[in-house]
């Protein structure tokens, strides 16, 4: 990445506030940004090993994960964290009512929810997390954006899900793009490109959350409102699982939702 480039990812990343801290024990890249601007909302992204592997697919027992998953649920300040089972599609589920503890919904690419005190989350290694907040209406979605599924409109569709279930408006909602693999180090074949709708020989570098934050705009984001990470997860090993850099099976979790006590419920 050129000196310019470099100053450029780094003004994006200062406006969505992003940067590791640490708060109830979970190490986390945090939306400092929005957080501050929304008393009560947490959002971010677990900071790789510091945190440990918060990943479904792993040779863990499934009561260390879950564990895992009840302790940053605890240090977030929430009812409840519904985690989907990942499958590289466009399917966002809706979460209703209060579910308590940690809920896997079956499969799905994304989650959103109007209620206070439930966390969404999704596991990432590489592909982007998509944060998007109404802040009229309090609606949350999280979205989980490999190529595949960037191809195939999760994007799309969680955008609208948003206007369907909560009346949102397209120029009012917020949607970060969170740390995910960069250009530089996203070397893909050429049916990757092609399957976004671009023409391509042989392998190309691919910038997916340039790609994420065209679509968005062009699907009626305002450009004030979209806000991406600079952080790479290849680049930036030291706070991050990548799985193009070492092959792990090990997650992150990015997470969005309301705390129960700021919300009063």
């Amino acid at each position: 990445m050129t000196r310019a480039g470099e100053a450029g990812a780094a003004a994006e990343r200062d406006a969505a506030g992003e940067r590791l801290r640490t708060a109830g024990g979970l190490p986390a890249h945090r939306l400092v940004g929005w957080e501050e601007a929304y008393p009560g909302l947490r959002a971010g992204v677990t900071a790789g090993a510091e945190a440990g592997d918060l990943g479904m697919a792993s040779d863990r027992p499934p009561a260390e994960w879950l564990e895992r998953m009840e302790a940053a649920l605890s240090a977030l300040g929430g009812r409840g964290i519904v985690l989907p089972r990942q499958v590289h599609g466009r399917r966002v589920v809706e979460v209703e009512g209060r579910p308590t503890g940690v809920l896997v919904p079956g499969e799905a690419d994304g989650l959103s929810t109007s209620e206070p005190g439930t966390f969404l989350a999704v596991t990432v290694a590489d592909c982007v997390p998509v944060f998007v907040l109404d802040p009229a209406s309090r609606a949350l979605a999280l979205l989980h954006a490999g190529w595949r599924g960037t191809a195939g409109g999760v994007l799309e569709a969680g955008l609208a899900a948003m206007e369907e279930r909560y009346g949102s408006r397209r120029p009012e909602l917020l949607v970060h793009l969170g740390p995910a693999i960069c250009g530089s180090c996203y070397e893909v074949g050429p049916e990757v490109p092609r399957a976004l709708g671009r023409d391509a020989n042989g392998k190309v570098r691919l910038d997916l959350r340039a790609e994420l934050g065209e679509r968005a705009e062009s699907r009626g984001i305002a450009a004030r409102n979209l806000s991406r990470s600079a952080a790479c997860t290849r680049c930036g090993a030291d706070h991050f699982f990548s799985y193009r850099g070492t092959g792990t099976a090990k997650r992150m979790a990015a997470f969005l939702g309301w705390q129960t006590g700021e919300a009063g419920v």
